[in-house]
């Protein structure tokens, strides 16, 4: 084997070694949702929902909150109303004034050196009287039994308990971008789910969310990733998993998945994969490393399939790499579409794999040396 046939080698053996690697994490995801529900002597959960300008969803996504088969878990249901100037402010009151557990805490200025998510998420901690902070967005809509399964989901030694999320359909995006964006939202969970259940969690999504108080306490809340725009959730669980005083726990029954809206466009796409790319600079070493070498097997395929043209070599190398890519995928993707019940997605998850080698480098690159866009406002990866 020559030089230069060892080096396109090294990156997609380790690129499938990784992919067997989540495939063993994902059969080993803890996952107490056939658990009894603790009984609740005492409401031990509050819910914190970050808010800015969502008169369109705030309404829905309490509904389905108040609506909770273990509402008596619920010690209070907390929306910070992040700057809003629509009628946000007008629906929580009126809201307010029907459901007692329903606090409202208004913030008319972020504080300095803090991006604006964290800055509501943690006035909303520091206004919680919960023992178990529970987090979902504005814009999600979370299922009957969801408050019931997290709390059966925190075992005495559980810090953070991480929930799936995926896109509900209404109709309004085209069949393409549905089943591209849908699949790959969906691989986020599924590694998220791998990682944890490999004791290496590499990445978290905030609408299906909770943790103890006492863990954020003792992990520093945000620390010095406070002034990083995105991170709100996967940076703040790699903190308490550093900490190592706590276990993390994922939940794999699918009926406890909180559902959320598409991108109705494929530049929303992008921008919003841009803003998830921006926090991945300031991970733990480990899982930087982890990803590092996932993104260097992307670039080196995306550059053989360039020269594939000009060189059998590249041509072969480029070919073996697309395999081992597709393999690879395959091979935990089916199992985490099998666990939480999108099997329908299967169909997209060759093309969607494809467009990946453009769309995470691209990302990648622009989310940390660009801009992208979050609430109507320009942001770098740091305020």
């Amino acid at each position: 084997m020559t030089p230069a046939t060892c080096f396109f080698v090294i990156l997609p053996a380790i690129y499938l070694l990784q992919c067997i690697w989540l495939s063993r994490g994902l059969s080993k995801i803890i996952c107490h949702a056939k658990h009894d529900l603790p009984a609740c002597d005492e409401p031990a959960f509050s819910i914190i929902i970050a808010a800015r300008n969502e008169e369109a969803n705030i309404g829905t996504c309490l509904d389905r909150i108040f609506a909770q088969t273990a509402i008596e878990c619920v010690r209070e249901i907390i929306v910070v109303d992040d700057r809003s100037t629509d009628s946000t402010p007008q629906i929580l009151a009126d809201l307010s004034r029907v459901h007692s557990k329903l606090r409202i805490v208004k913030i008319d200025e972020v504080t300095a050196g803090i991006s604006p998510k964290k800055n509501a998420v943690s006035q909303g901690v520091s206004e919680s009287r919960g023992e178990f902070l529970v987090l979902t967005d504005a814009d999600c809509r979370v299922p009957p039994k969801w408050i019931e399964a997290i709390a059966a989901s925190f075992a005495p030694d559980i810090g953070m308990v991480q929930g799936i999320s995926l896109y509900w359909d209404d109709g309004t995006v085209p069949s393409w971008l549905m089943g591209l964006q849908a699949v790959d939202f969906l691989s986020h969970g599924i590694v998220a789910a791998a990682g944890i259940g490999a004791g290496l969690p590499i990445n978290s999504n905030a609408n299906n969310f909770a943790f103890r108080k006492a863990a954020f306490a003792e992990a520093g809340g945000y620390g010095d990733a406070g002034s990083v725009i995105s991170g709100d959730d996967d940076l703040l669980m790699q903190r308490i998993w550093k900490s190592r005083k706590w276990k993390l726990a994922f939940m794999a029954d699918h009926e406890s998945a909180v559902v959320t809206a598409p991108s109705k466009t494929l530049a929303e796409v992008i921008n919003q994969r841009k803003r998830w790319a921006s926090k991945t600079v300031h991970y733990h070493w480990s899982q930087a490393l982890f990803l590092g070498l996932i993104f260097l097997f992307y670039i080196q395929t995306l550059a053989l399939i360039f020269f594939a043209p000009f060189s059998l070599t590249a041509l072969i190398a480029a070919i073996g790499s697309l395999i081992v890519k597709l393999s690879g995928e395959l091979f935990f993707m089916i199992d985490g579409t099998r666990i939480f019940a999108k099997q329908n997605l299967r169909q997209w998850i060759v093309p969607a794999s494809m467009v990946q080698l453009f769309t995470v480098i691209y990302a990648v690159f622009g989310g940390v040396f660009g801009k992208f866009t979050w609430k109507d406002q320009r942001f770098g990866r740091k305020v």
